[in-house]
């Protein structure tokens, strides 16, 4: 399951650490969100995967799903960019 995976749990304490650091509010609470947004697409990415096995059946959405997830991850990086900077 991708999301209990060491990476995808790395990039979610990251985004965390980065997240909390941000001195604009405004920004602190849309990157919170695309971050919850990112947890929630992950979370249904595995269960569809789950209930692909049980139900014997190909994948339909996976592809949808992977393209959903890359573009909330690259709406986060974003909105974080300037920010992860500042820590460096």
């Amino acid at each position: 399951m991708l999301q209990r995976t060491e990476r995808f749990q790395s990039d979610v304490d990251r985004y965390r650490k980065i997240i909390d650091g941000m001195s604009n509010e405004q920004d602190k609470l849309e990157a919170n969100k695309l971050l919850n947004n990112l947890i929630y697409e992950v979370k249904n990415m595995d269960n569809m995967y789950i209930d692909m096995v049980y139900a014997n059946q190909l994948p339909t959405q996976g592809n949808e799903m992977r393209n959903k997830i890359g573009s909330i991850r690259k709406q986060l990086d974003n909105k974080i960019k300037n920010e992860s900077h500042k820590s460096l």
